[in-house]
């Protein structure tokens, strides 16, 4: 396994242990500080449906001993040991979990499945237990957005729950009744969590309306239409703008920098998305559906670079780190982008199960956990000196 240096409407349709060095304890306080290297890799274990385009669209939630993730081949959440990927515990879901878990300390989590279900378990006394379920109508593909001991959980019926969070009641339930000339066409199969600020739910649907709803109640406040083009469906989060704004991203186009007072775009780029842009201050890194990477200026919408990933892929949420921009693609590998000049520093070499991802990585300190389409647990570590280890037997074509 080498490194090397200096969304269509498919992909949204749809153990084996390696050898490694002994356990790590989490480092948080780390940064990512040299040119990552494999850790170690895992093949998850299950039996993946047979589709022309596989997707794993949930990416890991990680804690100081373990690795939370969900995996196409196994109806349930996948528990892993942090230092070696070995499988530690099985959460049983109604079908395979798509979604990134959400963790409450080390001993709760909650998490969506494919058949519609919200669910949270508690470990006590070694064992884990369901504490509650709660049942959408239809496949959550996004993680619910949790705060103030309310969940809000999207579904791809166009239906917004609020939910308990500790007991999983029902708070309200929102249905956004599709635009006419839209409810015929071709619709993405996604649907994005809600974006909250102090008193409004942000939530996109797929004939492109943005809407905003009263987060106490789940009363609709007002819609914009935002989404053009072939695909106008709103499957990227919103993303809040401190200046009274919100970014919002259709698939096929446009980036809009919208007022919140007057639902008005002060600026668009004419280029969509089908993951959230990311901010750093007066920059806005934008990952289009069209495989580029973009800086913009969020005040004015000036593009200062765009970085081609050379794929058909769409990018996936960008991540600031103090090496530079790292962002995967859904078709091909991880890269990492110097931030100022627009230019490619790094990325992950291909190998036979690495077909893109489905779900930008997380960055935990020094440390990279990403999830590949080719149902493969990448543990990646920044650290000065590191070497890679010898390529894993299972590396090799047709294993």
């Amino acid at each position: 396994m080498g490194i090397s240096g200096p969304l269509s409407a498919a992909w949204l349709a749809s153990g084996l242990g390696i050898p490694s060095p002994a356990p790590v304890a989490a480092r948080a306080d780390v940064p990512l500080s040299a040119m990552p290297v494999v850790r170690w890799a895992v093949h998850l274990p299950g039996l993946v449906p047979n589709v022309a385009t596989p997707t794993e669209p949930g990416g890991p939630a990680v804690s100081a001993r373990e690795i939370f993730i969900g995996y196409s081949g196994q109806s349930g959440l996948l528990v892993l040991d942090r230092g070696d990927g070995r499988i530690r515990s099985l959460l049983e879901a109604r079908a395979p979990v798509g979604t990134t878990p959400i963790l409450l300390g080390e001993d709760r989590v909650i998490f969506s499945d494919s058949a519609g279900y919200t669910s949270a378990y508690s470990r006590r006394d070694g064992a884990w237990r369901r504490d509650w379920e709660h049942y959408s109508g239809a496949p959550v593909v996004n993680t619910p957005t949790l705060a103030d001991g309310v969940l809000y959980v999207t579904n791809v019926d166009e239906l917004v729950f609020a939910l308990d969070a500790a007991t999983g009641e029902l708070r309200w339930r929102y249905e956004h009744k599709l635009d006419v000339a839209r409810a015929a066409s071709l619709e993405l199969f996604g649907a994005p969590a809600p974006t909250l600020s102090a008193d409004t739910a942000f939530v996109g649907f797929s004939d492109g309306f943005l809407v905003a709803l009263d987060r106490a109640t789940g009363s609709e406040r007002w819609k914009a239409q935002v989404g053009e083009g072939t695909y106008p469906d709103l499957i990227a989060p919103v993303v809040l703008v401190g200046d009274g704004a919100v970014l919002v991203a259709g698939y096929t186009k446009p980036l809009v920098h919208l007022g919140l007072e007057s639902r008005t775009p002060s600026w668009r780029i004419d280029a969509g998305s089908a993951a959230a842009a990311t901010l750093s201050g007066d920059a806005c890194y934008h990952p289009g559906s069209d495989g580029k990477l973009r800086r913009i200026d969020t005040r004015t919408g000036a593009l200062a670079w765009t970085w081609d990933s050379a794929t058909s892929g769409p990018l996936l949420a960008p991540q600031v780190t103090p090496l530079g921009i790292l962002v995967a693609s859904t078709d091909s590998t991880l890269f990492l982008v110097d931030p100022e000049a627009g230019t490619q520093l790094w990325k992950l070499d291909p190998e036979p199960l690495l077909t893109g991802f489905g779900v930008a990585p997380a960055v935990v300190g020094d440390e990279i956990y990403a999830l590949s389409n080719g149902g493969v647990l990448y543990a990646l570590a920044g650290r000065p000196g590191a070497t890679p280890p010898p390529p894993a037997d299972w590396v090799t074509p047709g294993r």
